[in-house]
């Protein structure tokens, strides 16, 4: 998480980023999203959406998976 200090008085203060991923998240919901999407609409490797997103092919799996489950699955 990003910290912030201000130079006038000191005071700290950290970046809110729970709209852009959950915690201990390695890659973003945008990420996710287009990492499945290019799975299952494009027909992309596993292989290809790593490189795509600059992660091991293991991140990248684990993460499809992980997505794939909660969107596909997961949600009625």
């Amino acid at each position: 998480m990003r910290r912030y200090r201000c130079s006038g008085c000191g005071y700290v203060w950290r970046q809110d980023t729970t709209a852009a991923a959950e915690p201990r998240a390695k890659l973003s919901r945008r990420a996710l999203r287009w990492a499945l999407e290019g799975i299952v609409v494009q027909h992309l490797t596993v292989a290809r959406v790593a490189e795509g997103l600059g992660v091991a092919w293991d991140t990248a799996n684990d993460a499809v998976m992980a997505e794939g489950k909660r969107v596909l699955i997961d949600e009625e």
